[in-house]
């Protein structure tokens, strides 16, 4: 049985051009990285290439990929037609500066797709839970905007509050105490900032009516993807539905994983439940960096009147919405979700009957083409619960993963796995096998 200080031996003795690049980019970028969430000890894998569902480092190793780039590429990687296309919009213009075609294209494909009347584009994730929110801080006339204890929803500082709280300053578990994620975030900012717990309807309740006819929003992820995968229970985005219109707030869906991943339609189809606004980006952009915000006209309408700012030199240029519309209209169709569905299930399947076999205290959990395993014994349902999980755990089997070959997820404990268009039960069985050694070492 091999030890983690083994296991890491074994990555530096396999990482050599990975360490030297890491040392290069640490004179000029902190952590060595564009992102914090892209670093790990000892250091990270510098990529030199991918090609459909694999991943090669600047080592020469070849890697499965289930992380897809935290979910990005639920395309895969370099998929021909995606290639083709932004290939040949690359040699039409890159930047334009003022409206196209292909705009209105990828607006109309999206409104059509997740239920919208209109929508506007941004570059990101974040820009686009920001725009949403002052949007619906402008059309309520209100500041707060409550959020769920554990959610990530972006890096601006409005969402900042209670992503990963210390357990000796959670608070009370109906009354979750707001806190800020480091420093720089100023503390009016976080007064307007209130916190519910996750699949509590009855935290949402007190905190909406502690905060009455102040609460501009109800921001949320269909499934809470900053702590593996946890689902909502059963009816309880229908009952923030609820919640939402008893007490004047708009309700908005953070979709930015979830969208053109977890059912055609997103989270609204899989789950039967209508929000007031949609953000979305990471797989509708195709690989490329696009964002968007959408809702009913009479919502949109604040940003017409010029009530609500919105503008952005690089929403919609014409490579990212290329790669949107080629996206949603020739690669992410309707037949692809049952299938990555099914190769997701049949992760979370055979890493529990593994689990099982070698006595592990863990469990797999898959919903939709997104999974994980959790290391702990049974699947938590809010925060509070999963941060009973065995981190440590996590990052042996972390290690142990990228020395064999398989990237399992995105990086870090609090990560998913990602099911692409051109993912195969080959890769499966890869990852499955690769895992079998694993946890027969680790048992």
């Amino acid at each position: 049985m091999t030890t983690h200080a083994q296991e890491l031996d074994r990555y530096r003795s396999q990482t050599a051009k990975s360490h030297a690049m890491y040392q290069r980019a640490a004179e000029v970028l902190p952590l060595g990285v564009s992102s914090n969430f892209r670093t790990y000890e000892p250091y990270p894998i510098y990529i030199e290439r991918a090609q459909g569902s694999k991943m090669w480092d600047v080592d020469g190793r070849e890697f499965t990929d289930f992380s897809m780039c935290f979910g990005a590429l639920m395309v895969g990687h370099s998929h021909p037609a995606m290639v083709q296309a932004i290939a040949k919009a690359a040699g039409e213009g890159t930047l334009y500066g003022m409206p196209h075609d292909r705009e209105v294209r990828a607006a109309e494909l999206i409104c059509q797709r997740f239920g919208l009347e209109q929508m506007r584009f941004t570059n990101s994730g974040s820009e686009s839970t920001m725009h949403a929110i002052r949007l619906a801080r402008t059309y309520t006339g209100r500041d707060k905007v409550l959020k769920f204890e554990g959610a990530y929803h972006g890096g601006h500082d409005s969402v900042l509050v209670s992503v990963k709280p210390p357990k000796a300053r959670l608070g009370p578990a109906r009354h979750p105490r707001p806190l800020a994620v480091g420093q720089g975030i100023p503390v009016l900012t976080l007064e307007n900032t209130v916190v519910a717990q996750w699949n509590d309807t009855g935290s949402v309740r007190d905190v909406l009516q502690q905060h009455e006819n102040q609460v501009a929003a109800i921001i949320v992820e269909p499934i809470m993807m900053n702590v593996g995968v946890m689902g909502p229970h059963d009816g309880f985005l229908q009952e923030l539905r609820a919640l939402a219109d008893e007490f004047g707030c708009l309700y908005i869906f953070d979709e930015v994983k979830t969208a053109a991943k977890l059912a055609w339609g997103g989270a609204q189809e899989y789950y039967e439940v209508k929000a007031d606004i949609v953000c979305l980006a990471k797989a509708v952009g195709g690989g490329l960096p696009l964002g968007a915000f959408g809702a009913r006209r009479e919502i949109m309408d604040q940003i017409a009147q010029f009530h609500s700012f919105h503008a952005g030199t690089y929403a919609s240029n014409p490579l990212a919405t290329t790669a949107c519309v080629t996206a949603l209209d020739q690669v992410l169709t309707r037949d692809v979700y049952p299938k990555a569905t099914a190769l997701g299930d049949a992760l979370a399947e055979g890493h529990n009957k593994i689990i099982k076999k070698h006595g592990l205290p863990a469990v797999a959990v898959n919903i939709g083409t997104n999974g994980t395993v959790f290391w702990m014994p049974k699947a938590p349902t809010n925060y509070r619960e999963w941060l009973g999980q065995d981190n440590a755990a996590f990052w042996r089997y972390w290690h142990m993963n990228l020395n064999r070959g398989v990237i399992p997820q995105a990086q870090c404990y609090d990560e998913q796995w990602t099911v692409s268009a051109l993912h195969t039960q080959k890769d499966v069985d890869r990852m499955l096998s690769v895992f079998d050694e694993i946890a027969r070492e680790m048992a």
